[in-house]
């Protein structure tokens, strides 16, 4: 018992002991948790106090605490001086951030660091007022009453310490001591280098000077340039000059000898005047010896004008050959990489080694045979047509470098020979403005609207912007290196081939493999989305196989695009020499070859693409190389802009037949039109037996030679330009469609050709119909693989690039080629159309066709519309008026039915009934409602009926 009992008590012992042991814990967890709340709280409680006192000396600097705030005040400036408008804040921040960072000693630097740049500016206060520099000894007093009164100055502080440094350091050594300790301060509080901020500054100095540097002498070097060229064409115009003034001696001395003047050549067609009055006057005074004179500048045209004009642009092409060759043996000697030797792959640039056995096989036989008669065809030619006898009856001096392309588009410079031909066109045009001519010359006068196309001047190529394209020394690596990266990329996948040829383009590089034995391509084309990725490229095209090529193209666009500018395609042989009138300078290929194709061999196109891929700019190109190609009696324009904007700036251009159409219920007249003229030309075939227009003008210049007085007049080519198709289909889909079929399938033989363009190339756009008779075609880029295959049939569009991108497939091509088209400024645009308008070659609009086109559009409109005509009421008014009334229910549907009408005319007769107040106004899909009686309707036909 006693053993229990004690085992009790320790029992109870030891649970009192844990008990209190408890109660001791919690006590002082719960004083440990306590503890920071009460900290937290006296900050809180300091900080606002001290806000509240900072506050308050603020106030009392402003004067606005009363006397006692005076006081305090003048306490402050006393001691601090002018720097006491910043100590409240000062005051404040200082030991707001030292609380918040207490104990931390990087914050307690900074708060020295910042009393210290305090102290600083205190001390320049103080020199400013130039007190120390004045005071003669030390006076405390007399500082602290200074700054109290004036409220200024450093105060007791600044100023105590300003003059002990001005005393032993003097003022420069002061001011030089105070800036290095300010540099140090700062740096000490914001944790930032000097040294490192001088460095980048001077860094970004000395980009910036080496850009600009840069810039000068780009801007020096464009200087340079135009004061070259201005020197050469002064000095050209100079030169011209002197031929001028020594071709007028030769001809004045010419004269002298053979006796005939001009003076006397005009006596005597005076004498003759009463007795002959037709043309045949010019034979009697085309003496052997005159006769002899004039034609010696045929002959001189082409032994002068054609080699200065002709001969110079293929030799000039030489040395740009032979630099691409040389490039290209510097290539190919590279030290070879790994495995396959990637410096034996030919790399066909935008001058590449197929470009100049191209340039050779053209500058080869052109040097003997084709330049005289390229220069003689068509201005000389043309000359015997007007006056077989002999006497140019127009002032035309640049008709020679004009129409031919080889030399009118490159300097304008004229021969002495065309000199003497342009002397005596401007002697006889003068006669005949100043009326003093025979009447053998007053006779020549109707012949002046055949002569009115030669006075047409082609403008010049100096309107276009030379394309600054800049040459990368490193090309050849990289495309090897991409090429390397390409074929390694295709083993890991097992696929082993041959990389055979690199062709660079514009904006495209195209590498050409040559797979195993074996090897499917199709696993080729499966793996495009790893070729992407490796090459990480923005899309890759794979053309399997390349037609005429036993080889695999991949496409990889370029890290920087070259533009294409239309100068640089104008100005190449392949544009000059190129026969047709219609000739389209497209782009460039993916090997850097110009790609010029006939319009009349196409013979209709259609450019589709999704909006800013490059249609407008493709349709304005193929405008331009017209402008520049051909004579407006050859080839006649007429546009269709129902977006308004884009082609009515070629408005009054001596090329267009009538104004740029843009309103789209007259664009289906004038496509109409377009198949009126076709059927008028062929009637005109017929009756001349002959199958197309090439046929019918060569009838035509015979019989003129002949001298026929009932020879018609020859007929141009037609190039009719549809810029917006969609908007067309939405209006008068069936007309359009209609016009455009028959067009597309029979206007080839008359000279007329259609160019269709329209941003959405969908099926109802674009129909069955009309794709069937479009044989040629240009894609750019569209957004999906359906809209590339209504284009083309194919897939392909959707991987194009955009900026002129494009798919080329004209007619007789087994697959479209990638070309990048050229590009054309809307100033380019618009300095060539003021060239044109500035010619002023009279009316140039034919009335006659649009008063058929506007009879025909009033024609069509009153067939869509009803019998009854435009304003008056449709045939089935009466009609359906009364059937409403009996009915006493009026819906469109229920016309159409009853009346076994179309959607279109059924809505029109009820908006007619509309207008009468038969029925009321439309309410959404219910029925209108009939707001006649029968005899009310009987009345209102007798009094408006």
């Amino acid at each position: 018992m006693a053993q229990s009992k004690k085992s009790n008590t320790r029992k109870k012992n030891s649970t009192r002991k844990t008990n209190t042991s408890d109660r001791s814990r919690s006590r002082n967890q719960s004083q440990r948790q306590s503890e920071p709340m009460d900290v937290a709280i006296k900050s809180e409680v300091i900080l606002i106090a001290l806000f509240a006192l900072c506050v308050f000396l603020f106030l009392c600097n402003f004067g606005m605490i009363g006397v006692m705030g005076n006081a305090i005040s003048g306490v402050m400036f006393g001691i601090f001086g002018l720097t006491a408008y910043l100590i409240p804040v000062f005051l404040f921040m200082v030991i707001a951030f030292a609380m918040i960072n207490s104990g931390n000693v990087i914050a307690t630097r900074k708060i020295i660091a910042a009393v210290c740049l305090y102290l600083i500016i205190s001390m320049m206060c103080e020199l400013f007022t130039k007190a120390p520099q004045e005071a003669v000894s030390y006076d405390f007093k007399g500082i602290y009453e200074a700054c109290s009164t004036n409220r200024n100055g450093g105060g007791i502080l600044g100023g105590s310490f300003a003059y002990l440094a001005y005393h032993f350091l003097g003022l420069i050594g002061t001011i030089l001591s105070l800036l290095v300790i300010a540099i140090i301060a700062l740096i000490v509080i914001t944790d930032k280098s000097f040294m490192k901020g001088v460095k980048s500054g001077s860094r970004k100095v000395y980009e910036r000077s080496r850009e600009d540097a840069a810039y000068r002498r780009e801007r020096a070097q464009k200087r340079r340039e135009e004061a070259e060229e201005l020197r050469k064409r002064r000095e050209e115009e100079r030169r011209l000059q002197e031929e001028q003034k020594e071709d007028q001696k030769i001809l004045r001395m010419d004269k002298k000898i053979t006796g005939v003047m001009m003076d006397t050549s005009l006596t005597a067609e005076h004498h003759e005047e009463p007795v002959v009055r037709e043309r045949d006057d010019i034979h009697e005074i085309n003496l052997s010896d005159f006769e002899e004179q004039m034609e010696r500048p045929h002959i001189h045209i082409d032994e002068e004008a054609v080699p200065e004009d002709t001969y110079q642009k293929p030799v000039a092409a030489r040395p740009v050959v032979t630099q691409s060759a040389a490039a290209s043996q510097v290539i190919t000697h590279e030290a070879p990489s790994d495995g396959f030797d990637f410096s034996k792959i030919r790399i066909n640039g935008a001058v590449g080694e197929q470009q100049s056995d191209d340039i050779s096989e053209i500058v080869s036989p052109y040097a003997e045979e084709e330049m005289p008669t390229s220069v003689k065809s068509r201005p000389v030619a043309k000359l015997p047509k007007e006056d077989p006898f002999g006497i140019p009856l127009t002032t035309d001096p640049q008709p020679e470098p004009a129409r031919s392309p080889a030399s009118g588009m490159t300097s304008g410079v004229s021969s002495a020979g065309a000199d003497r031909l342009s002397q005596a066109q401007t002697v006889s045009a003068q006669n005949r403005a100043s009326g003093q001519t025979s009447q053998g010359m007053t006779q020549g006068s109707p012949g002046n609207q055949p002569v009115r196309p030669r006075e047409y001047q082609f403008p010049p190529i100096s309107l276009l912007t030379k394309s600054m394209g800049k040459e990368n020394k490193n090309a050849g690596n990289e495309l090897r290196e991409t090429a390397q990266r390409l074929q390694q990329t295709l083993q890991t996948f097992g696929v082993r081939v041959t990389i055979t040829d690199i062709s660079q383009g514009p904006a495209v590089t195209r590498y050409e493999l040559q797979p195993e034995q074996g090897v499917k391509v199709s696993k080729i084309v499966g793996l495009a989305d790893d070729i992407k990725l490796n090459l990480a490229a923005t899309d890759i095209r794979i053309e399997a196989p390349i037609p005429g090529k036993a080889a695999i193209g991949i496409e990889v666009p370029n890290k920087e695009n070259t533009a294409v500018g239309l100068r640089e395609l104008l100005e190449t042989d392949e544009f000059k020499k190129f026969p047709s009138n219609i000739a389209f300078a497209v782009g460039k290929d993916i090997a850097g070859r110009v790609v010029v194709s006939d319009i009349a061999k196409m013979p209709h196109m259609l450019i589709a693409g999704a909006t800013g891929s490059g249609k407008s700019v493709c349709i304005n190109t193929l405008i331009m190389s017209i402008l520049y190609k051909a004579d407006p009696s050859d080839v006649k324009l007429i546009m269709v802009d129902p977006k308004v904007v884009e082609l009515s700036v070629y408005n009054g251009i001596p090329h267009l037949m009538i104004p740029v159409v843009t309103d789209p219920k007259k664009a289906s007249a004038a496509l109409q039109w377009g198949v009126a003229e076709m059927t008028d030309r062929y009637q005109r075939f017929a009756d001349f037996n002959v199958r197309d227009l090439k046929g019918y003008n060569k009838k035509v210049e015979d019989m003129v030679v002949r001298g026929d007085p009932q020879a018609p007049k020859k007929m141009p080519q037609i190039v009719i330009i549809v810029d917006e198709l969609a908007d067309l289909m939405m209006v008068s889909p069936g007309e359009v469609e209609e016009s455009i079929c028959r067009l597309a399938q029979l206007a080839r033989a008359a000279g007329i050709h259609l160019i269709i363009a329209t941003q959405r190339p969908s099926v109802d756009v674009i129909t069955g119909l009309i794709k069937a008779n479009m044989p040629s075609r240009i894609a750019f880029s569209v957004s999906s693989g359906v809209d590339s295959r209504t284009i083309l049939d194919m897939n392909g569009a959707e991987k194009l690039l955009g900026k002129g991108d494009m798919l080329f497939y004209p007619q007789g091509y087994t697959k479209p080629v990638r070309v990048q088209g050229a590009f054309v400024s809307d100033k380019e645009v618009s300095d060539v159309v003021e060239f044109l308008k500035n010619q002023q070659l009279g009316n140039i609009y034919d009335s006659d066709i649009q008063q058929k086109m506007e009879s025909m559009g009033a024609a069509s409109g009153d067939g869509a519309g009803s019998p009854g005509g435009g304003n008056e009421r449709d045939q089935y008014f009466v009609d359906a008026a009364q059937f409403i009334i009996e009915k006493d229910k009026a819906s469109i549907g229920m016309l159409q039915r009853v009346f076994k009408i179309g959607f279109n005319r059924a809505a029109r007769i009820m908006d007619q009934l509309c207008e009468a107040g038969v029925v009321g106004e439309e309410e959404g899909t219910k029925p209108r409602k009939v707001l006649m009686s029968q005899e009310q309707f009987e009345q209102y036909i007798e009094e408006c009926l």
